[in-house]
């Protein structure tokens, strides 16, 4: 089982990372491989993952904890891709964001070998990408 974690301090209020980060469908604009996401039911999407040249979906349920402005999901069957997204203020213009991934070596982090085996994960990558996420997000409004 292969687990990361990453953590990183957004230029942002918690409100804006919050209501930025509470659509599914736009996590894989962060996400390393997830490629498309497909609403199923309520709470329930597939998640199309490509991992070089390997595509696969997985069906993931998807928790959210709005008074912890923490988000979890868990693969509902096949190897495990379970992760969670926790966010915390630090002031009123900044918010922590974690973000901890797992799955099974035989699922989608272990095809991402490079970002595994880089200084950078797959979970740092994906804070990176939120940092752009939410701050270009910002001169929008």
């Amino acid at each position: 089982m292969t687990r990361q974690q990453a953590v990183t301090v957004v230029p942002a209020p918690l409100e804006i990372v919050d209501r930025r980060l509470r659509d599914v469908g736009d996590w894989g604009q962060f996400l390393v491989g997830l490629e498309r996401v497909v609403e199923t039911s309520f709470g329930r999407y597939t998640f199309t993952l490509k991992d070089g040249t390997t595509t696969r979906d997985v069906d993931v349920a998807v928790v959210a904890h709005p008074g912890e402005h923490r988000t979890v999901w868990q693969a509902l069957a096949g190897p495990r891709f379970d992760g969670e997204l926790r966010l915390a203020a630090v002031d009123a213009q900044r918010t922590r964001v974690t973000l901890s991934l797992t799955a099974d070596p035989s699922g989608f982090l272990a095809g991402l070998s490079d970002f595994i085996r880089s200084p950078q994960t797959a979970a740092a990558l994906g804070l990176q990408r939120i940092e752009g996420m939410v701050c270009g997000s910002r001169t929008k409004h």
